[in-house]
């Protein structure tokens, strides 16, 4: 089975997703960089469950029909909401790029960041952001509050999904870690109710 990585996650989300098949699952998997994409492929079905089940927020499947590796009518989709941090510098294939944390983030500056929207009603509330930590332990949990939260903000949802059918956007946080983050749930939160 084939799945493809989100645009704008790096080599940190595909080293997380192998550290843990290698823990979790059978470990054989291996990876592929092709025309600018990262694929994983794994040849176990328990490994596909866990890819599917756990990393749902970070990866695609990828048709095995498609031998050209053509982007289907989902991928295109996928590719107008891409996820980036702060840190990383704005680049013009970024389309509008709108901050999704309560916070500024520490020592960027605003003309810097080249920032086009702040929706601080999507970002987690502080006590779920305190208590989450980014403990991958508590990401299940997170996710399901966080989905909650950001169901009582439809008019910023709706906002956001505006600005998706008028071009690409890039959901611009902060945390360090790339694939247990406020970011990931609200991309698959647009993305499962397109």
């Amino acid at each position: 089975m084939k799945f493809v990585l989100h645009q704008g996650l790096g080599y940190s989300a595909v080293h997380q997703i192998g550290d843990y098949l290698r823990r979790h699952g059978t470990g054989h998997h291996w990876i592929e960089r092709y025309r600018g994409d990262i694929f994983v492929f794994v040849s176990d079905q328990a490994d596909e469950a866990i890819l599917r089940n756990r990393f749902s927020g970070l990866l695609d499947v990828v048709n095995d029909t498609e031998t050209d590796m053509t982007p289907t009518s989902a991928k295109a989709f996928n590719e107008t909401v891409k996820l980036k941090r702060a840190y990383e510098r704005p680049t013009a294939g970024d389309g509008k790029r709108v901050l999704i944390d309560r916070l500024w983030p520490r020592g960027i500056k605003k003309t810097e960041a080249a920032i086009d929207h702040w929706m601080k009603e999507l970002a987690p509330s502080t006590e779920l952001r305190k208590w989450f930590g980014h403990d991958p332990r508590r990401w299940e949990e997170f996710r399901r509050r966080y989905a909650a939260e950001i169901h009582e903000h439809r008019d910023e949802l709706d906002r956001l999904r505006n600005l998706m059918r008028m071009s690409p956007v890039t959901l611009v946080y902060s945390a360090h870690d790339e694939a247990h983050n406020d970011a990931v749930v609200l991309r698959e939160i647009l993305l499962r109710h397109r």
